[in-house]
């Protein structure tokens, strides 16, 4: 018992305040029972004086009339609105604690001299009697606060059973010691039931904090179940409704009154088929109906007459209970058909892109019959580019706009429009009755697309050209017509601008010849069958070699001596005259190191070669490795390479002129700004072209135009060329006309790299004056 006291004693301190408030307040509830056992303390008192003459024990009596009016007094003060708290747990106590100990104490005080000193044996019995009661029933209330019913216990059991054993009775004596041996007996009781009291509390607060744990959880759900994205429901193995939440009423546009927890899951479709939402929630209910039905989990999707797009998922759980999520995909359904329309629309111009206008095609060539054929239009704009590269993607993603728009008004509901890319469209146009009738769109087209365009205050001209192929007279597959309309648009081009050329076999034939020459420059690039032939250029002030104009030369296995005129345009428009420039570049700077000679090296640079961004660093490599100044190099361009000259273009002459090369104007007087061009770019020559120089003494232009330009040339400080001088008529005028240098068959046919060497040591310069003094 006492390991359990002390046990007991050491628990207190670690007593949660929760518990001792609890435990404090009771020490003043029931209050009745408070006020009960102060009003039979007064009765004990009043009854002691009365039975009694002794002073002393009157005294104590009437000390326990005021103990008992105090604590009265203080149990009203308490219940009348100053309940314990943790800030004043203590004073409460304390307070309690001293009216119930001197309450305890002043009783056995009374029983211990009633009964030494009092001759009064129904006194006696009263005293004992009511002592032992009140002892025993305020260890069972008060057995919260142990060290309080103890006191109690022993401060009004122990002088009373004192008392009864000093008592020269026998009997008192048995009853002092069977009271001392009841009073241990109830310390004990005391200690169990605290011990039950503080269980019982422990659990109720656990229990609390599990309810509250549980309305914050079940609060927590129906908050989340309330603002989750998706409408819920879920019903019980039997079909009824569960649980379901706010965004399922606000898909359905109900406002909820009439679902109830319970409801069979037929009723709460028929519910959410009510008269104001019926025709809007049809087709949603109906598919609901499906998903149930269905003995698999089922996901899918339904639109609206709103255009609300809903999907709808069931999932059955494993107890039986399902779970139908309703999602608003509306969004998502709208991107889907966004994305499908971007995979099958252009998305600068809104016409069809090249997806789709394969699938129309080939919808349309499976349609195909007796009476049916169909002309397939390809259009390629003209000097689109130089829009671009002058005013800017802006404004010629604008002018592709308009051109759409052009075209879809002249081709109506007669055909389809699409768009493949950059500046090529193609309409399909199916022809019935009146085959011409391809002939007078394309003209119709042509004539709209020659018309100027206003594009953001610039006045634009630029016209296009088409080529056309006829199904089934050409072909009955996608690819195959295509290619066919490909090839009449690309002689189209080739016979110049706004023209309009219907696909015939021989095209078929001269692409197949153009395939196999591309095929055959890939090998000769390969194989390295290219060689160089360098023709002399001569500086007629001292007669002599100045420069070299590297030629290249090709001679086929098969087909013999090809001439650059046919393969070189074919490499340009593959871009294979990129890799052929480089290895021109390359075998002349291996040439050239090898001559014991200071002359010059000009070399053809092609419009094409200025896509190779990164020519301008294969230069300065091949000038350190072959130990070449840059001075002793000099690019051609042509004046067509520049017409569509862009900052690239520019970039790349700056970089040309930063590592020392010589830059000359080739085939001067043929192209469309060759002033600006002189103007803008310091060229170390200007190069006559020799259609010019063929041209003297049978057209008065030709010699107004080399008089020209040598003007400007000696004007400029820039030397001037000019090629093909075959005659001495020609040289003679060209020297009086200005003219620096001359290159010619008169003076120099082009020789191969072996003997060119022996070429510029065996010219004489008297051989130039002498044709100068005939």
């Amino acid at each position: 018992m006492f390991k359990r006291f002390l046990s007991m004693m050491r628990s207190e301190r670690a007593l949660p305040i929760e518990i001792r408030l609890q435990l404090v307040d009771g020490l003043f509830y029931p209050f009745a029972s408070l006020i009960a056992g102060a009003l039979a303390g007064l009765w004990i008192a009043a009854t002691v004086s009365i039975l009694s003459n002794d002073v002393i024990l009157e005294t104590v009596a009437d000390f326990i009339v005021v103990v008992a009016a105090g604590r009265i007094i203080l149990g009203f003060i308490y219940v009348r609105g100053n309940p314990v708290n943790a800030a004043n747990v203590n004073r409460w106590e304390f307070a309690y604690a001293t009216g119930a100990g001197l309450f305890a104490l002043s009783l056995g005080l009374a029983s211990f001299l009633a009964i030494l000193r009092v001759d009064n044996e129904p006194l006696h019995l009263m005293l004992t009697t009511t002592t032992a009661a009140y002892a025993a029933s305020i260890t069972g209330r008060n057995a919260g606060r142990p060290w309080i019913a103890l006191s109690q216990l022993y401060l009004a059991a122990a002088p009373m059973c004192l008392g009864l054993i000093l008592h020269p009775t026998s009997f008192y004596q048995i009853v002092g010691s069977a009271l001392l041996i009841f009073m241990f007996g109830m310390t004990d009781i005391t200690v169990s039931v605290r011990e039950t009291i503080i269980g019982a509390l422990n659990t109720q607060i656990l229990n609390a904090k599990l309810a509250r744990a549980s309305q914050q959880q079940a609060a927590l759900f129906d908050d989340a179940l309330n603002n989750m994205s998706h409408g819920l429901c879920m019903f019980d193995a039997d079909g009824a409704l569960l649980v379901w939440n706010q965004k399922l009423l606000d898909i359905l546009q109900h406002d909820g009154e009439g679902i109830f927890k319970g409801m069979r899951l037929e009723e709460m479709l028929n519910w959410a088929e009510s008269d104001d939402v019926a025709s809007r929630n049809a087709k949603l209910i109906s598919e609901v109906r499906y998903s149930i039905s269905s003995s698999r989990n089922r996901k899918s999707s339904v639109q609206l007459p709103d255009g609300t797009a809903i999907a709808v998922s069931r999932q059955t759980m494993e107890n039986g209970n399902a779970v139908i999520v309703f999602e608003d995909v509306t969004e998502q359904a709208k991107a889907q058909d966004r994305i499908e329309k971007l995979a099958w629309t252009d998305e600068l111009t809104g016409l069809m892109n090249r997806a789709s206008f394969r699938e129309v095609l080939k919808k349309n060539l499976n349609n195909l019959g007796s009476s049916l054929s169909l002309a397939l239009h390809l259009i390629d704009l003209d000097n689109f580019k130089a829009v671009n590269d002058t005013l800017g993607h802006p404004v010629g993603d604008d002018l592709l706009v308009e051109v759409a728009k052009r075209i879809v008004d002249v081709v109506g509901s007669n055909g389809f429009v699409a768009r493949l890319g950059g500046d090529e469209f193609v309409v399909i146009q199916p022809l019935m009755g009146d085959a011409a009738n391809y002939q007078r769109l394309s003209a119709a087209l042509v004539e709209r697309l020659c018309m100027p365009f206003e594009i953001s205050g610039n006045r634009i001209n630029i016209g296009a050209s088409i080529g056309i192929a006829l199904a089934p007279d050409h072909g009955v597959e996608n690819d195959v017509l295509f290619q066919r309309a490909d090839m009449a648009l690309y002689r189209a081009k080739a016979n110049g601008r706004q023209n309009v050329v219907v696909f015939e076999d021989d095209l078929d034939v001269q692409m197949q010849l153009r395939r196999q020459l591309e095929l055959d420059i890939r090998t000769a690039i390969a194989d390295n069958q290219f060689t160089l032939a360098f023709q002399p250029i001569i500086e007629l002030s001292s007669g002599r070699i100045s420069a070299l104009e590297t030629l290249i030369r090709w001679r086929h296995p098969t087909r013999g001596w090809v001439s650059p005129a046919e393969f070189i345009p074919v490499a340009e428009e593959t871009g294979l005259i990129i890799a052929i420039g480089r290895w021109v570049v390359q075998e002349a700077a291996n040439v050239l190191s090898g001559l014991d000679s200071d002359v010059t090296l000009a070399i053809n640079f092609s419009a094409v070669q200025f896509q190779d961004k990164t020519f301008p660093d294969f230069l300065e490599q091949v000038l350190r490795s072959s130990a070449l100044p840059p001075g002793r190099i000099e690019l051609e361009i042509t004046e067509t390479a520049l017409l569509n000259e862009t900052a690239t273009t520019q970039d790349m002459l700056d970089r040309f002129r930063s590592i020392g090369v010589g830059v000359s104007l080739d085939d001067f007087g043929t192209g469309y700004s060759s002033l600006s061009h002189l103007r803008t770019f310091p060229f170390s020559k200007i190069k006559i072209d020799g259609s010019f120089v063929r041209d003297l003494g049978r057209d008065a232009s030709s010699v107004a135009v080399i008089r020209a330009v040598c003007n400007i040339g000696q004007i400029l400080g820039t030397s001037v060329v000019a090629e093909c001088v075959e005659t001495e008529e020609q040289l003679q005028f060209l020297a009086r006309a200005g003219c620096t240098h001359v290159q010619g068959y008169l003076l120099g046919k082009p020789e191969p790299a072996a003997t060119i060497g022996a070429v510029l040591s065996q010219f004489s310069p008297t051989k130039v004056s002498r044709f100068l003094a005939a």
